[in-house]
């Protein structure tokens, strides 16, 4: 979860709320809220609900839920356009933008404009590399904007938080913002320029000290760029409806020509049989819609219109869960589902509780393997399924055991505390597919004993009766190995590693082993 930080003056500006009411409202809305002892809220945001990672988006969801009803934005025709060349294509190929004038800029919303652009880059925007966002004072500079791709010495600007002029190369080489997302830039830097060559950011690094923001600012140019067009789009919606709580006037802005659509609703059917099928509730298709009216969705007829703000509304169940939340949790009264049945533990499921209850730690090693890998344990080789074109020697065949890779695993864990303890439950070819349980021990007083009271122990929890007979086997030293039977049919075998097998895989104290397949 993301957490979001703000003096409750700044939530109590955009909606006048108690305190004490809010922190209740939104922590049963799914956003737990409490107060710090510096004085300020913290609230917990799901990674699902970015258009909440603002003061002004949580006040949002407290006055339509209270109020009943949804936020209605207008958006202003478009005045400014941005060309974007084709150069960016590969580069950073989706962008969009938006204006918003007449905003009143105070420190206060400084700090949360800044808060929500460095989560949205975290969240939704994956540390920049899908969204990098950036935002302008207008004022500043000359539309038309150009978005295009250039050299990493073809321009020279201001960047943020700086008095000198630099290259692309030299902000990625010099500038912490620049050494910190350097990896996200290839060849071809992205580049937003002005009519005048003014260059207002290097995307996903960072803007130009040209445009900083201050409290003198009032129009604001955004552009998001990234490598997916819809998240750009979320994001843009996302910031315009921030900027538009806050008492700014949105406005539209083409890009090649054509108006970039800002906070365009989507439409679905009432979900009402659906919601009462899942929620276990009745419900009607009035109920239905009066609680979705709640959550900040339009109601015409038999339709729902979902906000443009909102990017977690992917399909009907998204609709159904802010039924729910809108009708309350803690309504919800548990009830025993209506037939019987009894829980069981199965193998291999049951094995893992019974070995580890034995003091072994569970690995997850590679299903693939080696012929020479196989043969250092002293399993020979009659059948096996091996890979036509493998990209390594390593990795040439489909595993036939598992016990070489238990071995490789105490080989590289020597200098590790003894015991080393260690099972594996999976799969092998030999010569058709099963599952098996390997079980080793290290340490210097591993021996037979041990590894046979760990067997039976594991097939009396599992209540099957088990059969140990001598045999001998290259893996184990001979005379101090047995094949596990069951109902005259052998399941696999158990001993200690003879020395050679040892010196093998560089092992340096005694090992005793099982590997077996469940009945």
């Amino acid at each position: 979860m993301a957490q979001v930080n703000f003096p409750f003056l700044d939530l109590y500006e955009l909606y006048r709320i108690e305190e004490s009411e809010a922190i209740e409202l939104l922590t049963n809305l799914g956003f737990p809220a409490e107060k710090l002892p510096t004085g300020e809220l913290t609230v917990e945001v799901t990674p699902n609900r970015p258009d909440c990672l603002c003061v002004e988006g949580l006040a949002r969801v407290l006055k339509c839920y209270l109020e009943r009803e949804p936020v209605h934005y207008r958006i202003g025709e478009a005045r400014i356009e941005t060309l974007v060349e084709p150069s960016v294509g590969e580069v950073r190929p989706a962008f969009g933008c938006a204006v918003v004038r007449n905003v009143k800029m105070t420190d206060s919303f400084l700090r949360s404009l800044m808060q929500v652009q460095e989560k949205l880059h975290e969240t939704i925007g994956r540390k920049r590399r899908k969204v990098a966002i950036g935002i302008h004072d207008l004022d500043r500079v000359a539309p038309p904007f150009r978005y295009f791709a250039c050299g990493k010495e073809d321009v020279r600007f201001v960047p943020l938080e700086s008095r000198e002029s630099m290259t692309p190369l030299e902000i990625l080489r010099r500038h912490p913002k620049g050494m910190e997302y350097a990896h996200l830039v290839g060849e071809k830097c992205p580049m937003i320029e002005d009519s005048r060559r003014q260059v207002l950011s290097f995307p996903p690094i960072i803007n130009g000290e040209l445009t900083k923001l201050t409290e003198r600012t009032t129009n604001l140019f955004i552009d998001c760029t990234g490598t997916s067009s819809e998240a750009v789009r979320q994001t843009v919606n996302i910031l315009v409806a921030m900027l538009a709580d806050r008492g700014g006037e949105i406005e539209e802005a083409k890009v090649n020509g054509k108006p970039y659509p800002l906070l365009h609703e989507s439409r679905w059917p009432l979900p009402t049989k659906e919601s009462e099928r899942l929620l276990g509730i009745p419900l009607s298709d009035n109920k239905v819609g009066e609680l979705l009216l709640k959550m900040g969705h339009r109601i015409e007829g038999n339709w729902v219109f979902v906000p443009g703000y909102r990017a977690d509304i992917m399909n009907e169940v998204d609709l159904i869960e802010d039924v729910a939340i809108a009708y309350g949790f803690n309504r919800f009264e548990p009830i025993l589902p209506e037939f019987n049945s009894l829980g069981a533990s199965k193998p291999p499921s049951s094995c893992h509780e019974i070995l580890v209850g034995l003091g072994f730690c569970e690995a997850l090693t590679w299903t693939l393997s080696s012929k020479e890998a196989e043969e250092k344990a002293g399993i020979r080789h009659e059948n096996c399924v091996e890979i036509e074109n493998p990209l390594t020697s390593e990795f040439t065949m489909f595993r036939t055991s598992i016990l070489p890779n238990l071995l490789s695993l105490l080989s590289e864990s020597k200098n590790e505390k003894l015991p080393a303890k260690v099972y594996e439950i999976g799969p092998v070819y030999a010569p058709s597919k099963e599952e098996r349980i390997c079980i080793a021990s290290m340490h210097p007083r591993a021996c037979f004993s041990e590894i046979k009271g760990v067997v039976l122990a594991l097939f009396e929890e599992l209540d099957l009766p088990v059969e140990l007979k001598e045999e001998s086997s290259p893996s184990f030293i001979e005379g101090r190995c047995a094949g596990i039977y069951h109902e005259g049919r052998l399941l696999g075998r158990m001993g200690e590693i003879s020395p050679q097998v040892l010196v093998n895989f560089n092992l340096e104290q005694p090992v005793c082993a099982a590997e077996l397949r469940l009945p």
